[in-house]
């Protein structure tokens, strides 16, 4: 018969091994595979794919709360689009328009000029973030 002290001593010692097994599942899980050739170029295009479409979904709703008047909900959204494409010159523009809307001019042309440092060769969208600088200026200069 075990005693008392070699009983818990086993039940330590399996509870030790299951973690142990956890821990070795789970770090084969988080590892992955790291694929290469042209398996890897069509996993890249499938996950810019799967951000393009999220983008999409996120500016059609922004359409939504911008038709209701809803800039914070729209600026909300614009947000989430950027965390999935930051260096997205029009998405910086969208969001600056949106905080013009709200009143906010200072950080209104501020994000037209982050649109701008995106744009590289954009020549119409340098426009437009040029004119909406123009309206914050003047907004801050009449209030």
């Amino acid at each position: 018969m075990i005693d008392t002290e070699n009983k818990d001593n086993v039940y330590a010692l399996r509870v030790l091994l299951a973690l142990l097994l956890a821990a070795f599942v789970l770090t084969g899980c988080a590892g992955g595979q790291t694929v290469t050739g042209p398996d890897a170029a069509s996993e890249e295009m499938g996950a810019t794919q799967n951000a393009g479409r999220a983008v999409s979904t996120l500016l059609a709703k922004v359409e939504t709360q911008e038709s209701q008047a809803q800039w914070e909900r729209a600026a909300a959204l614009l947000e989430r689009a950027l965390r999935i494409e930051p260096r997205n010159a029009q998405l910086w523009h969208r969001l600056a328009k949106v905080r013009l809307q709200q009143g906010r001019y200072a950080m209104a042309e501020s994000l037209a000029q982050k649109s701008n440092t995106l744009a590289k060769g954009d020549e119409a969208l340098k426009r437009r973030n040029a004119e909406l600088i123009e309206i914050a200026r003047r907004a801050v200069g009449a209030g």
